[in-house]
């Protein structure tokens, strides 16, 4: 999904930490509701604001561990700064620092059955200078 402001760790990732875990850890739910549903994606997911045109879904692949961006499938694809994986079978949303190469994880959040998340919270990201 396309979240177009306060994309950081510390903002939106902190607000999905959240919504994840108000759905008790469903994250087939929480994809449903909050990514299939919202195909135009999202101004700010935080405050419930859709973005007025479709962006799309960004496309790529994920092994497991290291994740990719296809700009075939979404010429946006490196204009975001942050991709937010949800990967059910391992009941973990993961996030990456987007770039044109396969990436690696940098933070990674757990739940457990109850929705309880482990960490708590994505590593802070250093300021680009």
């Amino acid at each position: 999904m396309w979240n177009d402001s306060s994309s950081e760790p510390q903002q939106l990732g902190r607000v999905l930490i959240r919504r994840v875990s108000a759905l008790k850890g469903n994250l087939d739910g929480f994809t449903a509701q909050y990514i299939e549903a919202c195909p135009e994606g999202w101004e700010a997911l935080e405050k419930g604001e859709r973005c007025a045109d479709p962006i799309g879904f960004l496309g790529g692949r994920f092994d497991g561990l290291v994740a990719s961006c296809d700009p075939a499938v979404n010429p946006l694809c490196f204009e975001a700064q942050y991709l937010y994986l949800v990967h059910p079978p391992k009941r973990r949303l993961l996030v990456f620092k987007i770039e044109n190469r396969p990436m690696r994880p940098f933070g990674m959040v757990t739940f457990d059955p109850a929705g309880k998340a482990k960490p708590t919270k994505f590593p802070a990201v250093e300021p680009e200078e």
